[in-house]
């Protein structure tokens, strides 16, 4: 992975990690906000609690997790997942207000744009490895295979030696 997309994937995760431990330490104004949408959710998926600080605070310890991750470089389309999945609760509670003044636009442009951000960290192809190691990984491979038929044609040449020798002890 390049320097830059792992400094990246970093600048990606503080935001998250932030957000996440600020709501660890009081949930209840997102609490607030949420509860309309996790009475709806619970009617539907009822093994979901109908208690919004508690999924609130699941919701933020979650993103204190794979934020973490994120930021550690570990695991990262997982965590770009969870970050990701966690989001649309906020996004969709956010665009059921009633109106929207500069700032609550705002902040969900913002949220929509880290959205799409996690979701192409999620997304990205692996990466081939370089060329040379390419290259390297063929011809180790090669070589044991090498290694192995020489081995194997030895042991040949040695039995049919032994068959041509006189016995021992005459």
């Amino acid at each position: 992975m390049g320097v830059l997309r792992k400094q990246l994937q970093r600048l990606l995760a503080a935001p998250y990690v932030i957000d996440s431990v600020e709501t660890l330490r009081d949930p209840h104004p997102r609490a607030e906000a949420l509860a309309p949408t996790v009475s709806r959710v619970h009617t539907y998926c009822p093994w979901i609690p109908d208690n919004p600080v508690l999924v609130v605070r699941v919701q933020a310890a979650a993103g204190v997790g794979a934020g973490t991750m994120l930021l550690l470089g570990k695991g990262t389309r997982l965590a770009s997942l969870v970050l990701a999945a966690q989001a649309v609760p906020s996004l969709v509670a956010a665009a059921q207000g009633k109106g929207w003044d500069a700032a609550g636009r705002d902040a969900a442009v913002k949220d929509i744009g880290l959205l799409g951000a996690l979701v192409l960290t999620a997304t990205e192809p692996r990466r081939r490895p370089p060329k040379v190691v390419y290259e390297a990984r063929y011809a180790a491979r090669d070589v044991r295979r090498s290694a192995s038929r020489a081995g194997k044609a030895a042991g040949r040449k040695a039995r049919d030696a032994k068959s041509k020798l006189p016995p021992v002890g005459h």
